[in-house]
Formats: structure tokens, sequence, C-alpha cells
């Protein structure tokens, strides 16, 4: 009997560690950014479209004319675009669909929708979005003094 119990605990942990791993993998959150923006692809400078309408889930969540950028959120390996293209101003509505696999090292992921499109590698319409960095200056800095208006610590 106490064999037997051990045998259900032991089951049991295995199954919570194999859900932990299967969450880590399939409920990995991304911040999304999608890019219209002219780009090279195989040797040739490609034009950005003239409006971009993304959809993710049915919902539209990106209006991009040529050279915005928009985002969204995305939970899991793969995100599934739908996007409305306008080529040219005045020009015919196409409906494309892509499953974009997206890396599990990146939080922030953007995508050049102009690469997507036209086939680049996925290493060139796939990149790690990285924040500008804010540079403060000297001048800019507060100077904290005490009560005395003195910045020793001495008593």
């Amino acid at each position: 009997m106490k064999n037997k119990s051990l045998l259900y605990k032991i089951i049991l942990v295995v199954i919570l560690v194999a859900m932990c791993f299967l969450m880590i993998y399939i409920g990995r959150g991304h911040t999304i950014y999608f890019d219209n923006k002219t780009m090279e692809v195989n040797g040739r400078e490609v034009e950005a479209p003239y409006k971009v309408k993304v959809y993710i889930k049915g919902n539209e969540v990106a209006d991009l004319s040529n050279g915005d950028r928009g985002m969204a959120i995305w939970i899991g390996p793969k995100a599934h675009i739908d996007m409305q293209v306008t080529k040219v101003k005045g020009g015919d509505k196409e409906n494309i669909s892509y499953d974009v696999p997206l890396p599990r090292a990146y939080d922030g992921v953007v995508i050049n929708l102009v690469g997507l499109m036209n086939d680049a590698p996925y290493d060139t319409y796939i990149s790690e979005f990285v924040p500008l960095a804010t540079v403060t200056s000297a001048e800019d800095e507060e100077v904290v003094l005490d009560e005395f208006g003195d910045m020793s610590f001495d008593e």
C-alpha cells in the first residue's frame, strides 16, 4: 500500500513538471512590432506598400502607411498574421495571411512586413526590438544637498 502511494506521488510530480515545460513553450508572450519600411531583399531594394492593415485574431492592430510602425501583443510560439495590403494609393486591396515563428529569446520582436511579403530570409525580416537608450547630460542631473547645503557626510 505504501509503494502504491509513492508511485502516485511520483506520477503526479512528473505530470506537473511536464505541464510546466508545456506552459513555458505555449505561454511565452511577445510584443510584436510591425514595420512597413522599404528594405533590401535578395540584393534588390523593395518599396514598402502604400498601406497595410494588420489583423491578429480578427482584430485590427495596426493601420500602417509607408514608413510606419505598429505593435501588438502575442502569446505563443507562432504568430498568425492577416494583412490587407494596398500597394499603391487607390489600388486594389489584397488579403494575405502568414504564420510567423517567433524567436523564444526575444521579448520584443520586429517584423519587417516588406521582407515577410517578399520571401526574404527569416533573419533579415525578424529582429529584436532594442529601445533607444536615453542619455542624460551633466546639466540635466539634479544634485541633492543636505539641509545645510553641504554634500559631505562628515559629522
